[in-house]
């Protein structure tokens, strides 16, 4: 801070003595370093809390929606085929019994319902059983291949021609059924599906698609 002169002061005391004082200075005012004094004065006095600075700041709050059940439902419904599309033409699924000599005496679509309501009172599909016609008369079950086998025959024993096919299918990659032609048509005979352990299904119900043909009968 820089200082200037005021120069001599004369005055008389009481006594008639004539009294001389001189200032050598005054403090100058400068207003760019109390401006400067003032700004440092705030920053060192914010840093203690004596000066807040306020921001506004703005909240949101998270909105959640929960879809209710009926949101989670799809679009499409899938359908299942009842139980009725697999039964027989008489509207009878597999109640009437065959007996063994009626099986020798088979013919057109009627032949195979025979074969098909035989195969479901008599005989059950079983996994790992038996693969031949044989093993599957012996035990009463076997596995798809046994009861192809057994039905292969039984329908090529009376003028039928057929062919064992084999295909994938979820279960298995070497699964098997037939093919019969019956009525001046080809058609399915699945002796797995018409079985209790997988609902009496029609004869004509697949759950595969045929890749090779391992077998004909009549051909």
């Amino acid at each position: 801070m820089s200082t200037i002169p005021i120069g001599q002061l004369e005055f008389q005391d009481s006594s008639g003595d004539k009294i001389t004082a001189k200032s050598t200075s005054l403090p100058k005012v400068d207003a760019a370093s109390k401006y400067k004094k003032y700004k440092r004065y705030s920053k060192v006095h914010a840093s203690r809390g004596t000066v807040k600075k306020t921001y506004r700041t703005t909240k949101t709050k998270k909105k959640y929606t929960y879809r209710t059940k009926a949101a989670y439902k799809t679009k499409t419904k899938k359908k299942y085929r009842s139980h009725a599309t697999y039964r027989t033409t008489s509207r009878k699924a597999y109640t009437r019994a065959v007996s063994s000599d009626e099986l020798n005496n088979l013919q057109g679509d009627e032949g195979l319902e025979k074969l098909a309501s035989y195969i479901n009172r008599n005989f059950n599909h079983r996994s790992g059983g038996p693969h031949t016609a044989e093993g599957v008369e012996k035990t009463g079950y076997g596995d798809c291949w046994g009861l192809s086998d057994w039905s292969a025959r039984k329908l090529a024993a009376n003028g039928y021609k057929v062919k064992v096919v084999q295909g994938a299918t979820s279960a298995s990659s070497r699964h098997r059924w037939l093919h019969v032609y019956s009525e001046g048509r080809w058609t399915s005979f699945e002796p797995s599906l018409v079985t209790k352990r997988y609902g009496s299904k029609h004869y004509t119900a697949t759950c595969g698609r045929a890749t090779s043909v391992v077998k004909t009968y009549n051909m």
